[in-house]
């Protein structure tokens, strides 16, 4: 994406009602002058859920995980100057969960294992996922293109001024059957416009088995993210 950042997340009942994704999103930070490539964070310690969506948003790297994977989580916070992947190591610290970078925008979390033991950290069970990382984040991708292009349409859904969390339900011919917006971008016209302009939207057919909702978030362009399409 050009112009702005996205998390794409294969969610069941990623958030919990209308407003929620904006009530819970921490401020975002700018990277620190640091020629480490560190970062400034202030995560406190809240659900993982919340805390890796305040990770994206400080970073601007794309998370691809299964929802149902952080419910009952708790991360300890990251707070101070850190890399983005200190800082994600220190979000996961004591959730049984551990990071993997399937580029270097977007990561993904699963289980941790347990070296000394060889097997899986207690945690809760969570189905095994029926596609690799690397087609989710390929169809991710396909996904964000599409929806995008269907956006950059209108003058008034043009994206880069707003924040934008929707659930999208796409059956298997391709056919976006529902979304959901998940809160308000700011302007009821706008949003009434983005139902319709994604209304009925052909996009590729989901790999099999991939979970759904599925859950997007457009963050707003800043100065290093122009807005354009």
């Amino acid at each position: 994406m050009k112009y702005a950042r996205w998390a794409l997340l294969a969610a069941c009942g990623f958030y919990g009602g209308a407003g929620h994704a904006v009530e819970q999103q921490a401020a975002e930070i700018g990277p620190a002058d640091d020629a480490r490539g560190q970062m400034s964070f202030d995560i406190g310690p809240q659900p993982l859920s919340t805390a890796v969506r305040a990770f994206s948003d400080v970073t601007g790297q794309a998370l691809l995980v299964d929802e149902r994977l952080l419910v009952g989580r708790v991360s300890p916070g990251a707070r101070g100057e850190f890399t983005p992947e200190d800082a994600l190591r220190r979000l996961l610290a004591g959730t049984g969960l551990r990071e993997r970078y399937t580029s270097d925008k977007a990561f993904t979390l699963m289980p941790s294992v347990d070296t000394d033991m060889g097997v899986a950290s207690m945690a809760p069970a969570v189905a095994a996922a029926d596609t690799p990382d690397t087609v989710v984040a390929s169809y991710g991708a396909a996904l964000q293109s599409a929806v995008e292009a269907a956006l950059c349409r209108t003058s008034l859904t043009r994206p880069g001024e707003y924040r934008l969390a929707l659930q999208v339900w796409v059956d298997g011919s391709g056919q976006l059957q529902r979304l959901r917006l998940l809160g308000s971008t700011g302007g009821e016209e706008r949003d009434k416009a983005i139902e319709s302009v994604l209304g009925g939207l052909r996009v590729d057919p989901p790999p099999p088995g991939l979970a759904q909702p599925l859950t997007l978030l457009l963050l707003p362009a800043d100065a290093s993210r122009p807005a354009h399409c």
